[in-house]
């Protein structure tokens, strides 16, 4: 059971993915998404203060909730990446799907 509702967070996914290039790591979402919206992810943090590891579980709940989104799937292995504290770790990878990029970036397929 989770300890917050993550939904206003959640509610601002498309527009940080939109903001995004077209592949980006998990961990650049996610730093995106805390600096748009700083009340409300310390408000996650702050739920799962008592915990051991409370950037680590809100981190994983909004890297999951990456995959209930249209505007972006998984892509390729895992990578490499920095986490918040710096430390590599690893991390999914995911491509904004075609919806997703706007008209002005999208190829133009000639017959």
């Amino acid at each position: 059971m989770s300890l917050h509702d993550f939904d206003e967070l959640f509610s601002h996914y498309s527009e940080v993915i939109a903001e995004m290039d077209e592949v980006f790591t998990a961990h650049q979402f996610i730093l995106r998404l805390a600096q748009r919206n700083q009340r409300a992810y310390i408000e996650a943090l702050n739920a799962y203060r008592n915990s051991l590891a409370p950037f680590q579980q809100v981190h994983q709940r909004l890297a999951d909730m990456l995959n209930n989104t249209r505007e972006c799937e998984r892509c390729g292995e895992e990578q490499d990446s920095l986490d918040i504290w710096r430390s590599p770790q690893s991390c999914s990878r995911w491509r904004k799907t075609p919806s997703a990029v706007p008209a002005s970036e999208t190829p133009v397929r000639m017959g």
